[in-house]
């Protein structure tokens, strides 16, 4: 059986508390067609999903921050279970205040 695996787009990502949506690419290596993706580690306010393609369990995610999210870094973690395997991803979010006015 091949090992599944999972990989950002970026291990950075910064997403604003003005609610304008992040999206990062997820790359997600299985023999199975589905996977189960979940998140650690996410701060309140942030809210998060996962879109697989059509043809594999790689796809989009997106991260969106509302006005009550903490600004701040935080070293969250993706589990992806696919195929009856596990992998984990961890990465940095960055939650950066909405700028005012303009």
């Amino acid at each position: 059986m091949v090992p599944i695996s999972v990989a950002l787009g970026s291990s950075t990502i910064v997403v604003s508390q003005d609610g304008k949506p992040t999206h990062v690419q997820i790359t997600i290596m299985s023999s199975s067609e589905t996977a189960l993706v979940s998140f650690r580690g996410i701060p309140g306010g942030v809210q998060t999903l996962y879109t697989a393609s059509d043809t594999n369990p790689s796809g989009a995610l997106t991260f969106t921050a509302a006005t009550t999210a903490s600004a701040g870094t935080y070293m969250p973690a993706i589990t992806v279970n696919s195929a009856g395997q596990t992998a984990t991803v961890t990465f940095t979010l960055i939650v950066v205040a909405a700028t005012k006015g303009g």
